[in-house]
C-alpha cells in the first residue's frame, strides 16, 4: 500500500474542517429567538401513519423492518407579518383544539440561513 502525499492529506483535512464549520454555522450555532404575530390561513388534519425503517448493510442474521408510528396532528399555515413567506406549524390534536383558521396568533421562531443561498424558519411555539 502506498502512502498519500502529506499535502493531499492536509488539503482533505482542511476541506473536512471547512465542512464542519459550515454545518456548525448553519445548524448548531446559537441563534436569537424572535417573536412575531401572524394569522392562521390553513388548518389541515394529518392522520396517523407509520414509517417503516428497513435495515441495511451486511446482515449475518435475520432483521425485520422496524415500524415507527407517527401520531396524528394538525398542520397550520401561518402568514407572519414580519416575514415574507408563510410558515408551517405542526401541533398534536389536543394542542390544536384552541386554534382555528383566521385566528391571530403569536409565534416564537428561529431563523437559520446561509446568507444569499438558503433560509429556513423553525417555529418553536405558537400561542394566542
Amino acid at each position: 500500500m502506498t502512502q498519500l502525499p502529506k499535502y493531499l492529506l492536509l488539503a482533505f483535512a482542511a476541506i473536512l474542517g471547512a465542512l464542519a464549520l459550515l454545518v456548525w454555522f448553519v445548524f448548531l450555532r446559537p441563534v436569537a429567538r424572535k417573536t412575531a404575530q401572524g394569522v392562521i390561513t390553513h388548518k389541515i388534519f394529518k392522520p396517523a401513519s407509520e414509517y417503516v425503517q428497513y435495515p441495511v448493510g451486511m446482515r449475518s442474521a435475520f432483521f425485520a423492518p422496524a415500524h415507527i408510528p407517527i401520531a396524528e396532528c394538525y398542520v397550520f399555515t401561518v402568514q407572519v407579518d414580519a416575514l415574507a413567506a408563510d410558515v408551517a406549524v405542526a401541533l398534536n390534536t389536543v394542542a390544536a383544539e384552541e386554534f382555528n383558521a383566521g385566528q391571530r396568533v403569536n409565534i416564537e421562531y428561529q431563523e437559520r440561513s446561509l446568507p444569499g443561498i438558503w433560509r429556513r424558519v423553525y417555529v418553536l411555539r405558537m400561542s394566542r
